[in-house]
């Protein structure tokens, strides 16, 4: 994952977002699929990297593939309906998990090869990005690549599919129409789609140059301070979000073990981790692991339906919204929300209390990813996006890799440190997000129109020229 985005972002540029996505989703699909069907642990680990290498790529490019295709006016609230399917992805991951891990398969070989009700749960999952992989296949590559690398001819018959699609209309009244408009940009386009042009092919030496170009010129004013935050904003609630998702369902879990062992008793997260499972734990010692059962609990499963279910509605309020009140006040205000509930895990008791904070804290450090993700789209140009996309989602990578490590080291005997670094990153992502450099007033909105209409005539001159 921390590797994937520059490698993802190469093969944007020099094959397209379109089969970027695709190897991507095939990445992702194959390696969880032949992951479930591996009984050794190298393999595995080959395996799982394979998956966070195409997770990467996905994360890196979806929000580029989809911003390319639509009108700066409509450009913001679709990106934010994308957090909708993530919503829905928890749900039905979690309801996948409550159908098919309490099942009784049990399959072993002399030769160390084995399959159970948790191999067969991740080759279902697994399953689903090679369809969208060969779904995508039929989906056309985006308009802005395809202007930017000369394919001027495939750039208006996508025009005439958008057009087609949208109206109802022929395509070839799409040329009429272009013509009646008497638009300089359009006209410059039907006179190179007519002309027999060579499409803009570089090789990996150009490649390597073009991006250390881009890097340095995202580094460098007027997009330096943008980077430095957007970088920042990209870390702290990555960071944050996959420390407690990975960990929320160890919690349920051990809720429910301390639960069975002590009825009717209440306690903090800290406090069970320390009475269950710390190194001077009592408890622990006496837990015989060598009968230990493999059967969770269902309301683990029913714990992360209600999780996923809970995202959903915030996910409605998002694209709804988003015009109204803009990126900025979602960011800090959710961040800053989501570091309260944080430090609100001091104070739970109860596994029903411990799950309240859960659904919400998901529901609103899910769609400070996705704001981060919208708005590196709209803050750079376009032959600057994929490079920025990529360089915040490998400093985000990298906040994941951290967090989930710290769980693996804190969650035992550092509990309280664990959840202060969560809610300090959170509490960081909200401050930066006052300084990042986007607004949404009209004004601002026409001003940005006006300058793309100049620079429209502006091409039509250069082209009048040639």
């Amino acid at each position: 994952m921390v590797l994937g985005p520059y490698c993802w972002a190469t093969l944007a540029e020099m094959k397209g977002r379109k089969m970027g996505l695709i190897v991507a989703l095939l990445f992702h699909g194959v390696g969880d699929m032949t992951a479930a069907v591996i009984s050794n642990y190298w393999g595995l680990l080959i395996c799982k990297f394979l998956v966070g290498f195409g997770f990467s790529g996905q994360f890196a490019l979806l929000f580029t593939y989809l911003g390319e295709f639509q009108p700066c006016k409509a450009r913001d609230r679709l990106l934010a309906w994308l957090e909708l399917p993530w919503a829905l992805g928890l749900l039905i991951t979690a309801g996948l998990g409550w159908a098919i891990i309490p099942l009784n398969i049990n399959y072993g070989s002399n030769i160390g090869f084995f399959f159970k009700s948790w191999n067969l749960y991740v080759l279902t999952c697994g399953s689903l990005s090679p369809i969208l992989a060969l779904w995508i296949v039929f989906l056309p590559e985006t308009p802005k690549y395809l202007a930017e690398t000369g394919k001027y001819k495939e750039l208006l018959q996508l025009f005439e599919d958008i057009y087609h699609a949208n109206t109802g209309n022929s395509r070839e009244q799409y040329l009429e129409v272009i013509k009646k408009l008497a638009n300089p940009g359009l006209n410059c386009l039907l006179t190179q789609a007519q002309e027999p042009t060579v499409a803009i092919r570089k090789s990996i030496c150009q490649m390597v140059a073009q991006y250390t170009k881009q890097t340095k010129e995202i580094i460098k004013p007027p997009y330096l301070k943008t980077t430095i935050l957007m970088a920042i904003a990209s870390y702290t609630v990555t960071s944050p979000y996959f420390t407690l998702i990975f960990w929320l369902p160890e919690i349920f879990r051990r809720y429910s073990i301390f639960e069975e062992i002590y009825p009717g008793k209440s306690a903090s997260v800290c406090t069970i981790s320390d009475l269950l499972y710390s190194t001077n734990s009592t408890q622990k010692k006496e837990m015989n692991y060598s009968n230990c059962t493999q059967v969770l609990s269902e309301n683990v499963y029913f714990h992360n339906m209600i999780l996923g279910a809970t995202s959903v509605p915030v996910a409605f309020w998002l694209p709804l919204f988003v015009d109204r009140f803009g990126y900025k006040i979602h960011l800090v205000s959710a961040s800053l929300t989501s570091a309260v509930l944080s430090f609100g895990l001091f104070f739970v008791e109860t596994s029903t209390q411990n799950l309240i904070i859960a659904c919400l804290f998901e529901a609103l450090a899910s769609i400070c990813i996705t704001i981060v993700l919208c708005i590196l789209v709209e803050l750079y140009p376009t032959h600057l996006r994929v490079i920025a996309s990529a360089l915040a989602s490998f400093v985000g990578r990298i906040g994941a890799f951290v967090g989930i490590s710290m769980v693996g080291y804190l969650i035992d005997n550092y509990c309280v440190p664990l959840i202060i670094l969560i809610g300090s990153h959170l509490i960081v992502a909200g401050i930066v997000g006052i300084f990042i450099p986007i607004r949404k007033t009209k004004e601002e909105f026409e001003k940005r129109e006006r300058l793309k209409k100049e620079k429209l005539v502006e091409s039509a001159n250069a082209c009048n020229h040639l």
